[in-house]
């Protein structure tokens, strides 16, 4: 099974290398902006999502467990940077360059409860919270 899934992974990672380069070329045609950045941004999603699948230990908490924040945080990152690869793709300048700046909440609010959690676990078989020293 693994080898199925780091192989569905490798593909993905070769596609979207591939959707990245030819993005990169359509930008020196006329057809640059045409897709508005959608095309490297997927590409970059692609690559993302491939990585997961190439190397699940990236999400992994131990040996084999499957850590529920790692992957939210992992979602959370891949978002920001599909969203500013898209926007920044065709920026003219960095005037152009502008995201709201609430956005930030999200992002803070997703490693805060990874910092909540992470100090909140108790060890098995103690009454007290987990801490690393």
């Amino acid at each position: 099974m693994k080898n199925f899934t780091q192989n569905f992974g490798q593909s993905l990672i070769v596609v979207g290398a591939v959707g990245f380069v030819v993005a990169s070329l359509l930008s020196f045609t006329d057809y640059s902006g045409l897709d508005e950045g959608a095309l490297p941004a997927g590409s970059f999603f692609l690559i993302l999502v491939g990585m997961s699948f190439c190397f699940p230990s990236l999400l992994e908490e131990a040996k084999g467990e499957i850590s529920t924040m790692r992957v939210v945080v992992f979602a959370v990152t891949m978002v920001f940077s599909v969203i500013h690869l898209k926007i920044g793709w065709n920026a003219g300048s960095f005037k152009d360059f502008q995201i709201d700046q609430t956005w930030v909440y999200i992002l803070g609010l997703a490693f805060g409860s990874k910092v909540f959690q992470k100090y909140g676990e108790k060890p098995e078989g103690t009454d007290k919270p987990e801490v690393d020293q």
